[in-house]
Parts: structure tokens; sequence; C-alpha cells
């Protein structure tokens, strides 16, 4: 679950966050849910912060926090259960000083437990971790509530900048934010100096572009920007392609100038930090694609993608793990949201498909690929002023789980989508009956109960949205408040945490099963929320300590192993925030039990004639066997009563009929199964 995010500023002196931990569901252990501090105190020397877990525990005391920030000036002076439930606790901070910046963490050491006693976020100190975002106080100073932090802000409300926002974000997850400034009609950038931006670098990429709406930024490995724009007052499709992390000296470029091109322009980078560029030409009202021939774009090959109709508009473009351009766009002809998996990278015969055609859908689409190439596009269902999502079935997303997130009005205008590393949608976008900044964090995969909360609403805000995922999942959003004129962005308080994988269990072998090769394949469930998974097997119980990965295949297939062995095998799923073992930790076993040897039969040999009517059947010895049973019948057919000689590889027959035909058949056994001898019946005729 996820708390509605505000932000509070205190008196002349930055803003306070009321919320830092959200977990999108329960899972068997305690965890931390929310850390609160009090927005409103009545006492101004002292904060008292709100813990919630996940439910009830015990051993919260003193010990379990500390403040970070100016520490000389605090002192923990209480932790109370707030009432009977055990499950939300009160911590008092007493300030000593004039003004204090802090931040409350609680350290996971085991102490803190559940009924059950199993400790908050399972065994292992640390993985129960939580820290409040940092806390600016002036203790003598009313605190009155402020707006998102501005990244630029114009010198009055008449100017405008931070419309068309772009946003990426550096190795080390500091954003940068491409953006027009209306009023002077130029593209700009916002370099931050840290995750919250707090002193960006500002700087004019391209004077007078005209009053241009669509940038799109993107980071080469090696954090250098480079921004695709159109370029209003010339009607072309531009490039920029920065020098250094800063962009001190851009290098400016037209990418297509022939007719109306470049709106509504998306940007992405192949492995090797070349662009490519889907947009909009409004002359020929078609998609078209630029493809890089180096990160500078100086020979870019321009190919039309769509032509069938008035298509193209809002196009949002990504790559394949092999470096395949995918794009999703609205088609104005028929109201339709539609999707280009392209062939190779240069895309010269893409797959064009209708992925949702009921009403009039595909405004503001946003696609985002999953670690196997699976699309996710978000989206607004014009008709009925929706917040809809797209969740493909197979990387060509030809049948596509469709359904709607937000269904109040006038919903999913800009809408921005990313993934967690465990393949979780996240999308922020604008509800334009409220004029607001919302956020949709999703439960799974295929979003089945997502997670609402408006972010910003102070005044007009939440257009020209971009969002992106910091390493830890963190949602960072640049945005335009229109009411003030500023370029803005919302840097999350919540750390989007799904939890340790979900439980899960081996499917094959079963427990105790014995297995008739040595290389059998280990198969299990697949855990909600794994990244990966890892398995270890080992012929002692409860000795099984070398993991090896699997990456996320649910299969493995075992070699080396030797005949009359058990082996006793487990396996986890793996994600960021820890791993959860199969079966409840419970390991299975297995033997390696193979079937007996081929072997001969020796006497009487086969169709040997006049034998006597007391006859002795023989035959040679099968490597594994435990055991041998013959039969002896007049024909092949009647063979069917089997007799165990035991360990002997002997068995006398008497009182068998002269003149007669007698076919005869012996078979090795052990736990793992029979073999017959010669795999045929042999033969022989008594004398008259």
């Amino acid at each position: 679950m996820y708390a509605r995010i505000r932000w509070i500023s205190i008196s002349l002196i930055l803003f306070l966050s009321t919320t830092l931990i959200g977990q999108a569901q329960q899972s068997p252990v305690p965890r931390v849910w929310t850390i609160t501090a009090d927005t409103n105190p009545t006492d101004a020397s002292q904060r008292t912060f709100t813990v919630q877990f996940s439910e009830a525990v015990t051993g919260v005391d003193r010990t379990d926090f500390a403040i970070a920030g100016d520490v000389q000036f605090t002192s923990i002076t209480d932790v109370t259960a707030i009432d009977d439930t055990a499950d939300t606790y009160r911590v008092v901070v007493v300030l000593n000083g004039p003004s204090t910046q802090l931040a409350l963490t609680l350290f996971d050491d085991d102490s803190i437990r559940n009924d059950a006693g199993i400790p908050l976020g399972g065994e292992g100190i640390s993985n129960g971790n939580a820290v409040s975002d940092v806390i600016s106080i002036n203790t003598v100073a009313q605190m009155q509530p402020q707006m998102q932090p501005r990244v630029d802000a114009p010198t009055s409300v008449s100017n405008r900048v931070g419309i068309g926002s772009s946003i990426a974000l550096t190795s080390n997850n500091i954003p940068v934010i491409s953006y027009f400034d209306k009023t002077n009609e130029d593209l700009k950038l916002a370099v931050c100096n840290d995750t919250n931006c707090t002193s960006p670098i500002i700087s004019t990429l391209d004077s007078s572009v005209g009053n241009s709406w669509y940038s799109a930024i993107a980071l080469t490995s090696n954090d250098i920007p480079v921004i695709s724009y159109f370029d209003a007052a010339n009607q072309d499709l531009k490039f920029a392609v920065c020098n250094d992390t800063n962009c001190t000296s851009p290098i400016i470029s037209t990418l297509d100038s022939i007719g109306a091109v470049g709106y509504m322009t998306s940007i992405t980078l192949i492995s090797t930090d070349i662009p490519i560029i889907s947009y909009y030409d409004d002359t020929n009202v078609d998609l078209k694609l630029a493809i890089c021939n180096n990160t500078a774009c100086t020979s870019p090959t321009i190919s039309t993608l769509d032509s069938t109709g008035d298509v193209g508009w809002y196009s949002s473009i990504t790559r394949t793990s092999n470096d395949i351009p995918v794009i999703s766009y609205y088609d104005w002809t028929n109201g339709n949201l539609k999707l280009a998996v392209c062939n190779i990278p240069t895309c010269t015969s893409p797959t064009i498909s209708t992925l949702d055609s009921i009403g009039d859908v595909g405004y503001y689409t946003s696609i985002a690929l999953t670690s196997t190439d699976i699309p996710v596009i978000s989206y607004h269902d014009v008709a009925n002023q929706d917040l809809k999502l797209a969740v493909c079935n197979n990387p060509a997303c030809t049948s596509p789980t469709i359904s709607t997130l937000d269904y109040a009005t006038h919903l999913g205008y800009y809408s921005s989508i990313t993934l967690t590393s465990a393949n979780i949608p996240i999308i922020s976008y604008f509800d334009y009956s409220y004029d607001d900044l919302k956020l949709a964090v999703c439960n799974n995969s295929a979003c089945t109960s997502p997670t609402l909360s408006t972010v910003d609403s102070t005044g007009h805000v939440g257009e020209y949205i971009s969002l992106a995922l910091t390493s830890t999942d963190i949602p960072v959003i640049s945005y335009y408040d229109q009411t003030n004129g500023n370029l803005k962005l919302y840097h999350a308080p919540v750390i989007i945490d799904q939890g340790k994988p979900n439980s899960f269990n081996t499917l094959t072998p079963t427990a105790n099963q014995r297995i008739t090769t040595t290389t059998p394949t280990l198969i299990w469930q697949a855990s909600t929320y794994a990244t990966s998974y890892e398995y270890c097997y080992s012929t002692s119980p409860n000795t099984c300590t070398t993991w090896l990965s699997t990456g996320v295949s649910t299969n493995v297939m075992l070699t080396g192993l030797t005949h009359n062995t058990t082996y006793y095998w487990q396996v986890r799923a793996v994600n960021t925030s820890g791993t959860r073992i199969a079966n409840g930790g419970t390991m299975h076993n297995f033997t390696v039990t193979l079937p007996p040897a081929a072997f001969t039969k020796s006497a009487p040999t086969n169709n040997a004639t006049r034998q006597r009517t007391s006859i002795t059947l023989s035959w040679a010895a099968s490597t594994r066997a435990t055991s041998y049973e013959y039969c002896i019948a007049l024909t092949t057919a009647t063979c069917t009563t089997w007799k165990s000689t035991g360990t002997a590889r002997t068995a006398t027959i008497t009182g068998l009929a002269k003149n007669k035909t007698y076919f005869w058949q012996v078979r090795a056994k052990n736990a793992g199964g029979t073999t017959l001898s010669n795999s045929t019946f042999w033969k022989f005729t008594t004398a008259p």
C-alpha cells in the first residue's frame, strides 16, 4: 500500500516529506510500511514520528532508532505503541537548538519480531531498515504548506518554463531534464547537482525554436545528454548532442526538414549509444523513424513506418535487448492505439498492429519493455476519459490484456510509464478534473490492483510529464506547473518495494522420488516479484550452501549424478529486497537409481533342439540387478507368470512335455526398474 505523498514547507527552510516507506503488499515477514512526521506540531521543541508496521510487532524501543542530520541538537526521548494493536509506534524527538535538519532511521537488528517470532524483514540484520526523508525545521517559525521543489522558475508569472519536459537519470541517479521556455522560445536543459535537484545548472541549448511543445532526452553510457526536439519556427526535427555532462557546448543539427516534421518526438539509444528517434510527420500525417549512424547523428536514415491514414501521434519509442525498435502511437484516423515492432535494428519491415480500438483510444502513449522484451503501454482513453494499460503477451503483442487503471473523469493525460526491476509498471499522469499530478503504482506485472495517489495538487500542475526510476526503483518525475509557469521535479520519498518474492514450490522431482537418469531436470513454479532464481543440491541434508543462478529460468538440468545416491535440493527466488526459499524452506530429496544393465541368456541356446524334459535355464549377470525373474511357456503370449530366483542366475525346470517348443525369458530387477535379457524371447524344443 502507498501513502498519499505531500511536501510541506517549514518557514524559510526547504520542505518536509511526510511519508517515506511504502510497501506494495503484505508479505509473510513483518515490514515497515510508513514513517510519518507530525506536520502540525503543538510543541515547537519536539517532533513526533509515527512508525507503522505491516502487523503487530514487539521489541520496539529507543535502541532501534537513530537521528541523522544535526544530531547534536536532538535526542529520542520516547518510543511507545499507540494502541493495543502494537502495529503503530510513536517516536518523540526533542529539538535542543534553534534550527535542525534531521531524518529518523530505523536499524533492523532482528530484535523487532511479530507474534510468530519472525524478525523484521526476515532473518538477517539490516534487511528491514527504513529511513525517513530529511526534515528541515525552524523551531521558532510557523510551518506553512509549499509546492513541490522548482527546478526552473520564471522571473514573472507571465513567463512560462517547463513545457514539453523529458527526464533521464545519470548512472548515479542524478536527474537531467530537457524542456522548452515558452516565453523566450528556447530549448533548455537542467542538469541537477543531486537527486533532489536543489541547485540545477540551467542552460539554453537552442534559441528561437518557436512555440515548441515536445522534447525527448536520453543519456549515453557515460551520461552525455542527447535531445531530439521540434523546431516550430522552421517546422523541423532537430537534434542536440552535448559535449559533456553539463552540455556546455552542444552541437545542434537538423535531422529532417522535408515538410512539417518532428512533432511529438521520442528518443532511445541502442547499446552502442546510437540514437533512434520516432516522430510525427504533420505534412504527410505519417509515423516516421530516424536511425542515426553515430552518437552525433551526422547522417541519419529516415524512413516512414506507417502511412495508413493520419498516424504517428504521441509516439513513444524503446528498444529490445537486441536493439530492435518498438514504438507505440496513436492512429488519429481510426482512433486506435497502435504498435510498430521492427524486424531488425534498421526497421526495414515493421509489423504494425492495433492494440486497442474500442472507442477513441491511444492519446499520450508511453511504452516500456520487461526484462524479456514484452511491451507494456500506458495511454489515455479519449472516449471514456480514463487511464488505460495494455500488457502484452509476447514481444509482438499478438493478444494484449487491456485494463483501466483510473476511471473517474478526465484522467490519463500525459501518461509516462516505466517498470521496476521486478517488471512492475509505474505510471505518472495528469488528472485534468482536479489539475493534479497523479501516480499509479501497480501491484503486479498485470497491474490488477494499482495504488493511486496524488503527488502534487498545488494549483494547475502535472502536464508534460516525464517519469524515470532510480536504480532502487524510486520514481522521479519532471512536469509543468501551469499556475506558476514553473518546471517542477518530484523525487518520491516512497521506495517502490514489492517486498521479497512471493512464496512458491518446487514441482519435480517430487519429494522422495526415484530418478532413473543421471541428468534429471529440476523444475519449480514461478514466484511473483522474482527477478532471478538460484538452486543448490547436495548429498547431505541441510548442507546445501553453493547457490547457482538460472537467471529467469524456472528449470535447470543437472549432470554428473551417480547411481544409488540420494540428493537434496532447493531453489530460491531473488529480487532486490531479498530471497524467498521454495516449499517454505523445506528441502526435497530424490534418489538416482538406474535400471539394471543389459545382459544375455546363456543356456539352453536359442533354437536348441532335443532337450531333456528336465532342464536348467542360465543367464549372465546384470550390473545393478538386485534380483532376477524368469518365465517359460508354450507361446510368448502365455508367458505371463514370472518366478523369482532371487540373486541366483539359474533355474531348474522339470516336467516338460516331449516334442514341444518352449519360449523363455529372464528379466533383471532393482528399485529403478526391470531390464529384459537380449530384449527378446529364446526358444528350445524337447526331444520326442
